[in-house]
């Protein structure tokens, strides 16, 4: 904790945040909540964080009972199990932040959202085939596709939060918390409405999976003007497209005229 005081920067641009760095003039109030939630891209990210994030917090109650109970495992065997769905977070979770990055940088912001939309529906398909997943097979081979749920459901987390930063600069700090308390709601949710009600030990898993499958599909919602959305360019870029090839071809219009000489006078001459 005192070397992430120390050391940690808050945001890449500055060592410590600041409201005024954003452009807000006056201190944090409630009413910048509701602002920020009346901007529909917000509420579907806090649900897609909830897909992910809530996601992880469901499998940390559920994993070591279902190895348990349903395949039979010693106590110490399913909990090394269950365990192996938070290893992937030693690099899962960043590598979801590299991919957001690297599709950005040669796709733009689009980039951003297509690894969203990715990572959530590999992490519901995986999820959907861990519940499939009965005891007549070995436990190896549930182990095998809950490491690539897993390190699905970590990159989605870093995935998310590589476009929370462009969602609404000025309440930044306020985007931020709603979309970390998405994830404590999403386990909420999962636990009350999937796990506690549905007495089968695999039909949780396939409904929670549908849940994960349905914010994914709406990550189309995401459109900025200024960044496009998953299947538009940035209106911005359009104008300025538009301008530019305007101006060019001005340019070489004058650049014609000159070059071309002028054979009038000559002609008038002879």
């Amino acid at each position: 904790a005192v070397c992430v005081k120390l050391f940690c920067w808050d945001t890449p641009t500055a060592k410590r945040f600041h409201p005024s760095d954003t452009g807000k003039t006056q201190g944090a109030s409630m009413w910048d909540y509701v602002e920020v939630l009346k901007d529909m891209r917000v509420v579907v990210m806090i649900f897609q964080y909830s897909a992910c994030f809530g996601t992880e917090l469901a499998m940390n109650n559920q994993l070591a009972t279902h190895f348990r109970s349903y395949f039979q495992m010693k106590a110490d065997q399913a909990s090394t199990l269950a365990g192996c769905f938070g290893l992937m977070n030693l690099f899962a979770r960043s590598l979801g932040g590299m991919l957001s990055d690297a599709l950005s940088a040669k796709f733009g912001f689009r980039g951003r959202i297509w690894a969203q939309f990715l990572a959530l529906f590999f992490e519901a398909l995986f999820l959907f085939a861990f519940g499939s997943i009965d005891n007549s097979n070995e436990w190896y081979v549930a182990l095998i596709v809950l490491v690539m749920f897993s390190t699905c459901v970590q990159m989605a987390e870093g995935t998310s939060y590589g476009i929370v930063p462009f969602m609404n600069k000025k309440q930044l700090a306020v985007v931020s918390a709603l979309v970390g308390a998405g994830g404590n709601l999403g386990a909420v949710i999962a636990g009350f409405a999937f796990y506690n009600p549905i007495d089968h030990p695999l039909t949780p898993f396939k409904v929670h999976a549908a849940y994960v499958m349905f914010w994914a599909l709406l990550s189309p919602v995401y459109y900025w003007p200024e960044h496009g959305g998953m299947f538009c360019p940035p209106a911005a870029s359009e104008t300025e497209g538009k301008i530019e090839a305007k101006a060019e071809a001005k340019v070489e219009g004058k650049g014609d005229d000159k070059l071309q000489p002028n054979v009038e006078p000559i002609i008038s001459a002879i």
